[in-house]
């Protein structure tokens, strides 16, 4: 058994009262005289303690005093408030103490959300999709419906310094490709408008999820929330590039983040699963 500050603070309590062990208080002793914080805040507790005790023994009296028919039933009522006062008191020098021994808070998830751009870590650079030479198309990129423009999703940015992919999971986590090294990955755009394509992601993470080998993510809006009857991780573009796909589209990634196939989620969907059987 270890006895440090936390553990005096959490026994404290029992080192009061009696309840601990002899070799626990010989250890907290021992403890405490060799630590001036927890020195400090035992004698805070020892100040208080004759206090506590003069006001019940106070109270005690003046319930004595009490006439015969009335004594008991007072007696009763201001026990109860001196216990009340007690119990307060201990509760609020138990928040005082925690208050001291508090570590440094850890940042919320939530922060990840202001990651900016800069903020990648320059070893897992993004996938380059220039190399249009090894990247295999299930469709001509000009061949995006006139109609795609007016749908809601996930949108990329326009920002040509803006990297590929960087997206936010629901705990407040930045994801980069490089948190998918190893794995095929398949990035799906949601489109709000487009059920087939959510549908279509849905039925592909049910057959394939399971695959060790495989990832799917889903990337929505800002303020697109996650469709009803579907079970595949759900993440939120940072105003990443997201390999300029359209809502509704997919892309496939290869273990080294190179895009392997991409295409529509609904035209080219059969393409998409028999690429992933071949995995």
């Amino acid at each position: 058994m270890t006895v440090d500050c936390q553990w005096i603070l959490k026994n404290l309590e029992a080192l009061f009262c009696g309840t601990s062990s002899p070799e626990e208080n010989r250890m907290a002793q021992a403890h405490i005289e060799s630590c001036g914080s927890c020195d400090k805040e035992v004698a805070a507790l020892n100040a208080i303690d004759p206090l506590v005790k003069g006001y019940f023994q106070n109270e005690l009296n003046r319930a004595r005093r009490v006439s015969a028919t009335r004594s008991l039933t007072l007696w009763r009522r201001r026990l109860a408030l001196t216990s009340a006062a007690v119990l307060a008191a201990s509760l609020l020098l138990a928040v005082v103490l925690r208050t001291s021994h508090q570590t440094p808070v850890i940042p919320s998830p939530s922060v990840a959300q202001e990651v900016t751009p800069s903020a990648v870590p320059e070893s897992a650079p993004p996938a380059k999709t220039d190399d249009t030479a090894n990247i295999e198309r299930a469709k001509p990129v000009e061949s995006v419906p006139a109609d795609r423009a007016q749908t809601a999703g996930a949108r990329p940015t326009t920002d040509n310094n803006a990297p590929e992919f960087l997206v936010t999971d629901p705990a407040g986590y930045s994801r980069t490709l490089s948190d998918y090294r190893g794995h095929i990955l398949v990035v799906g755009l949601l489109n709000s408008v487009q059920p087939d394509s959510t549908s279509n992601l849905e039925r592909l993470y049910e057959a394939f999820g399971s695959n060790p080998r495989l990832r799917f993510v889903a990337v929505a809006g800002d303020h697109q929330g996650r469709p009803a009857d579907t079970t595949f991780p759900i993440a939120y573009n940072q105003g990443s590039k997201l390999f300029e796909a359209n809502p509704g589209d997919f892309v496939l990634l290869d273990e080294a983040g190179k895009i392997r196939l991409r295409g529509s989620l609904v035209k080219d969907f059969a393409s998409l699963r028999k690429t992933l059987q071949g995995n």
